[in-house]
């Protein structure tokens, strides 16, 4: 698989517009902790559409390390912890071992590449990682709530990158937005698809907001 950088020329001209760079089908979402089967015919159809594709964006970066956590204590933001399953469309088979590779910007809406505030190192991977699905397709990561970026018509809604890799099928690339966003209906990148609630206790100072993502890839190739 290449891992070459593809920025569509619509995200460049909102670039532009917005004086930062820009980035880039519905699966039903179980209730956490509730066991999940695997529907034949018309149900599996229903359960385990494919998930809907977008663009990598000019900040995606090879080689993040191996963490379920992707930052410390010390990086600001309401925390976030996203969980879900990689499956097959069509037949909800779990996918062992499918690959997430994750990246987003941080709460004040910087890249760890792109922020002024914290002078970019190349050996530094800050609010990214990758981590693999166990047997049941289940996988999960920690981080904080990405804020919005952008200026005047052409703000971002908060938003996490996903490359999901499994042997055998075709890489996704896609992305996690977040109910409730202001952004979400003026941004031409948000697809509704993609757009998942959060839960928490009351957003209490330290408590973790919860989402919920699951994945569905296309058949083998």
């Amino acid at each position: 698989m290449s891992n070459k950088i593809v920025v569509p020329r619509r995200e460049f001209l909102l670039a532009g517009a917005a004086a930062v760079p820009l980035l880039g089908v519905a699966v039903s979402r179980p209730k956490e902790g509730a066991a999940v089967e695997s529907p034949t015919g018309a149900a599996a159809a229903e359960t385990c559409r494919l998930t809907e594709e977008s663009q990598y964006g000019p900040f995606y970066r090879e080689g993040a390390p191996w963490r379920a956590k992707l930052c410390g204590p010390e990086e600001p933001g309401e925390r976030l912890t996203i969980a879900g399953r990689v499956t097959a469309g069509g037949n909800c088979e779990p996918l062992k071992d499918a690959v997430l590779d994750v990246w987003h910007a941080s709460a004040a809406g910087f890249y760890d590449n792109n922020d002024p505030a914290r002078p970019f190192d190349p050996a530094r991977y800050l609010l990214r990682g990758r981590v693999r699905a166990d047997a049941d397709g289940r996988y999960q990561f920690e981080t904080v709530l990405p804020g919005n970026y952008g200026q005047g018509l052409f703000m971002r809604a908060k938003h996490i990158h996903l490359l999901v890799t499994c042997a055998g099928r075709p890489p996704l690339v896609t992305e996690i937005y977040f109910e409730g966003d202001k952004f979400n209906d003026t941004d031409g990148l948000v697809r509704r698809s993609l757009i998942t609630g959060l839960s928490g206790p009351a957003r209490e100072k330290g408590a973790a907001l919860r989402g919920t993502f699951d994945i569905s890839l296309a058949k083998a190739i």
